[in-house]
């Protein structure tokens, strides 16, 4: 990502793919063709990655899976509370009449959470990659389609990266990270401060992977003891319009670009 993206991150690669080529060391293969993968949501925002990428990895392939921007809008707000980034006693209208007000679309020194409207602008963020790579490269889904049938949009996804689907044939899809709302906020600031450490000190260990299923065995136990149902968010019909105006042509721009209509049924 680029030097000033503001999201925090100890791994920025600038010095070559050579280090980035490392985070893969522990991925043995032997007897097979080693397909390299690896997610982070904000390349999509950093203006400088995709000719980064080009540069150092012209024949990759890229795969973006985008959720419906209202959607979206709702769960950074609920996360961006649960993370205390905002005031807890923030509403979703406020919240998202602070973007409206300041429309940080051209400010890529603000915060992630507090640009989440206008980074459910994917056209305008997907198009450089679409220049740059081809659509023969690119594959796109969203994330409502992959929540009715997983198992078919990741047969699609690995049939597009050249992946056996025999794999999922019989695999358990789960969620993972959900938004929550928190009892006790001391005690989650302590346990989210250990999670933070463990991963900042053993990401690129062979314990890592070891210590992050004794953390998916933790976590229920944890969201049993420190986690209870979420309020409704309530929107009101001013910010409704607001957000309908905001993305209108925004949806019409995507399904262009993409060639094909978006399954966001509040906008068809």
């Amino acid at each position: 990502m680029d030097k000033d993206y503001p999201e925090a991150s100890n791994s920025r690669y600038e010095d070559g793919l050579e280090k980035y080529d490392d985070i893969f060391r522990y991925a043995q293969c032997y007897h097979c063709e080693k397909i390299r993968m690896e997610a982070t949501p904000d390349y999509l925002y950093s203006s400088g990655t995709p000719h980064k990428i080009k540069l150092s990895l012209p024949n990759v392939k890229l795969i973006f899976i985008l959720r419906e921007p209202v959607s979206r809008l709702i769960y950074w707000y609920k996360f961006a509370k649960q993370k205390e980034y905002i005031p807890q006693d923030i509403s979703f209208d406020n919240y998202v009449d602070k973007q409206l007000i300041n429309d940080n679309f051209d400010h890529e020194n603000t915060y992630t959470y507090m640009r989440s409207l206008e980074q459910g602008r994917y056209s305008v963020y997907l198009k450089p990659y679409f220049e740059l790579f081809g659509s023969d490269r690119i594959y796109v889904n969203f994330y409502e389609e992959l929540s009715r049938n997983p198992k078919s949009v990741i047969e699609k996804i690995c049939g597009f990266a050249g992946i056996d689907p025999s794999f999922y044939g019989d695999y358990l899809f789960k969620v993972y990270n959900p938004s929550k709302a928190v009892k006790n906020w001391w005690f989650h600031r302590n346990y989210e401060q250990f999670l933070k450490s463990m991963r900042q000190y053993t990401q690129d260990k062979p314990i890592h992977k070891v210590l992050r299923k004794i953390r998916r065995a933790l976590d229920p136990i944890y969201l049993r003891l420190n986690v209870q149902p979420q309020e409704k968010v309530s929107i009101s019909p001013a910010i409704k319009n607001a957000l309908t105006k905001y993305y209108k042509q925004e949806v019409t721009a995507l399904e262009k670009l993409l060639g094909r209509s978006v399954p966001w049924e509040s906008w068809n």
